[in-house]
């Protein structure tokens, strides 16, 4: 039998979706400047990479709260922060466009925003007459009890000794919580913002099996021998971390014609996607010997 191929050109029509407003907030317990938002618009579906234009002159506000015994919350007006459009000087010039931040950073920082563990914070942003909410509680801290370094080796791209780091806690005795992990080092000390630093693409997941238990995990990536590393745990919520899993699974995607992943989302309001980080954060520094 001979068995003949052809091939047949279809044009689909692809239309583009309307703009979003992409929403990037954080609010964490230890570092004032790291708490802020980042507003922009999505490109079209078709923009080979997530960049997007800045959204500018928009309202933004933090208001700390509880939550009450009936599951509603308590907003502390009086807390109120409105976050600005700031010329900080530890961001670079071409990235200073919709970013909002405590203005109190840049003439009192000691009294600039600042999370609170057990606490409850409500974003608000009100642009091109839409409003748009989320809330982010801060979980209680998970205290780092030590760093460790090891498993020695030898880089071939730089022939530098380098060494792993190994982070020793005590996960919580309930169901469900989980850790993001982040690291400066030499090589990203002059970046800025969450995104700037090294994280781990790992995730503990539901700790259905280590629920209580002691743990040791050792990062994959590798710092040189005498550097000194800045090593932040972030106890998030579950809906954070699967926002991340899911942002991180759509960015390494291989464009609109790959397999769809959706993205996940923590913000109300129309036509809007993103979310408002709560972290708590427990850090240890390092020196890698």
């Amino acid at each position: 039998m001979i068995l003949v191929a052809c091939e047949r050109d279809f044009d689909i029509d692809i239309k583009s979706g309307e703009p979003q407003l992409v929403v990037e907030g954080y609010i964490n317990n230890e570092m004032q400047a790291y708490n802020y938002v980042v507003l922009s618009k999505s490109l079209d579906y078709y923009a080979p990479d997530f960049q997007s234009a800045a959204v500018r002159d928009a309202v933004v506000t933090v208001t700390e709260g509880e939550l009450k015994a009936d599951d509603t919350y308590e907003w502390d007006a009086v807390s109120k922060v409105q976050l600005m459009e700031a010329d900080l000087p530890q961001i670079p010039e071409n990235f200073r466009k919709g970013v909002y931040f405590d203005p109190r950073l840049l003439n009192d920082p000691a009294h600039a925003l600042k999370g609170i563990p057990g606490k409850y914070y409500l974003l608000e942003i009100e642009t091109d007459s839409k409003k748009y909410s989320a809330v982010a509680p801060l979980l209680p801290v998970v205290p780092i009890d030590s760093l460790t370094s090891g498993y020695y080796f030898t880089d071939d791209n730089d022939g530098k000794e380098k060494a792993r780091v190994t982070i020793h806690y005590k996960d919580p005795d309930t169901l469900g919580n989980v850790q993001l992990f982040y690291w400066q080092f030499k090589d990203n000390r002059g970046s800025f913002g969450w995104g700037g630093l090294g994280a781990s693409r790992r995730g503990n997941g539901t700790d259905d099996l280590t629920n209580g238990e002691y743990i040791r995990l050792t990062q994959s990536h590798g710092f040189e021998i005498g550097d000194t590393v800045n090593y932040y745990m972030a106890s998030v919520t579950r809906d954070v971390y699967n926002f991340w899993d899911s942002f991180n699974k759509a960015r390494n995607n291989d464009g609109p014609f790959s397999t769809p992943v959706t993205v996940l989302n923590t913000i109300d309001g129309e036509n809007v996607t993103g979310c408002f980080s709560g972290f708590s954060i427990s850090r240890r520094d390092i020196i890698m010997r």
